[in-house]
Order: structure tokens, then C-alpha cells, then sequence
């Protein structure tokens, strides 16, 4: 875990110091905010391999700081709350969130909890060019700028990543991304420009392709 960079977001500071002791002692780097605003700032800016979570915080809510994760990330999300009901517990992990943990607890319980999250989320990082693509983790960066992307905008740039100047047809990606579900390609063309123009944005000019009557390849750099 020496390498693990976790954001905390919890506005209790008697708690925070205490998580961030025990953390720091296994060799992780800890960034603690106090409000679910600057929490999701951080999220989105500092790509972190896992969040701790407090479930009551003073500007809004943590159930809906655990949505906006998700909608683009798939980062373990470890929540703390003194609200040990099992309609609560039930609530928070279909929203997403991958563990539960009820105060007071053992920050050394703490620790163990977030290594098996970390431990589920370690494999394979893509790299093309400029890209990194951490599937697993749900997020992506173009020159070390984090992409906002969606679950589906996540996948199908993976895919793409794998075999980068490969063209992949709209078949072939719909297997990849959906099975055995029909897919539109209307619905492709959507995803595919969401995708292109997030990575634009992040300064990746012409980074994925268009082959007309064929489909799409992923073009890390751009041609001279």
C-alpha cells in the first residue's frame, strides 16, 4: 500500500487525524477534505485509488457523493456512518459504495478493509501515448489530466487502448461492451462522441479515429 493515495472526506477532524495516523503508518499518502464539495474537487483533480467516505457531512449528503463518483468512476468508495440499520446499509451499497463501516471503529479495521479493496482494484493499467487507462480502478488521465468519462466511455476506451491503430468495427465493439445486447449504432456513435470530445478537451487532438464504413481506431498521437 506504499503507494496507495486515498481521499478522505470526513468533517469530523478528531476522526480524520486519527484515520490519517494509522494510514500514514502503513505508508499511505492521505488527502482529508471536510465537505462533500471539495471531496468531489479532489476526487476529480487527484484521481485517488480509493475513497473513505462519511456518510454525514455538513454541506449535502454522502449518498450523493457516492453517485457522483459512480457516474464516473468505478474507484472503491469505503463509507463511515453511526447510522448501523440494514435498510441503510442496503441503500448505500446499491448505490455503489463497496464497503461499510459503522462508528466507533478500529482504524486498524479500517486499514484491513481498504487493503482488500485495494488489493481487488490492482490489475492492469493501459498506457497508449498519452493515455493511461486504469479499467479496474475507473479512471482515466491524457497527459496526466484526469478524463471525466462514464462507466461506458471508461470501457470502450479500453477497448480501443488495447490495440492501439487497430480499426475496430461497431460489432466488434458492442461485443466488447454489451454481449450479447443488440447494440445501435447510433448509440455507439453517441459514446464514441462524448468520449472524443472529453479527450479533446483534456488537449488530445484526433486521438481516436473514424474509418468510414469500417469503425474506429484509437490514434494516440497524432500523425506528422
Amino acid at each position: 500500500m506504499a503507494t496507495s493515495r486515498i481521499l478522505l472526506i470526513e468533517d469530523d477532524p478528531d476522526v480524520a487525524q486519527l484515520l490519517q495516523a494509522e494510514l500514514q503508518r502503513v505508508g499511505v499518502v492521505v488527502a482529508w477534505r471536510a465537505t462533500a464539495v471539495h471531496g468531489l474537487i479532489a476526487a476529480r483533480e487527484g484521481l485517488p485509488d480509493a475513497v473513505i467516505l462519511d456518510l454525514g457531512l455538513p454541506d449535502f449528503a454522502g449518498h450523493l457523493v457516492i453517485s457522483r463518483l459512480r457516474a464516473t468512476s468505478q474507484v472503491p468508495i469505503l463509507v463511515l456512518t453511526a447510522r448501523d440499520t440494514l435498510d441503510e446499509k442496503l441503500d448505500v451499497l446499491a448505490l455503489g459504495a463497496d464497503d461499510y463501516i459503522v462508528k466507533p471503529f478500529d482504524p486498524r479495521d479500517v486499514v484491513v478493509r481498504l487493503q482488500v479493496q485495494l488489493r481487488r482494484t490492482a490489475p492492469g493499467v493501459i498506457t497508449a501515448g498519452d493515455l493511461t487507462i486504469a479499467p479496474t480502478a475507473g479512471h482515466a488521465t491524457w497527459a496526466d489530466q484526469a478524463l471525466p468519462l462514464t462507466r461506458t466511455e471508461l470501457r470502450l476506451l479500453a477497448v480501443l487502448a488495447q490495440h492501439p491503430g487497430r480499426v475496430y468495427t461497431p460489432q466488434e465493439l458492442g461485443a466488447a461492451l454489451w454481449e450479447d445486447v443488440p447494440l445501435s449504432r447510433t448509440l455507439l456513435r453517441v459514446h464514441i462522441s462524448h468520449l472524443r470530445r472529453k479527450v479533446e478537451a483534456a488537449g488530445g487532438t484526433d486521438v481516436i479515429r473514424t474509418v468510414w464504413g469500417i469503425g474506429y481506431a484509437l490514434q494516440p498521437t497524432p500523425p506528422a
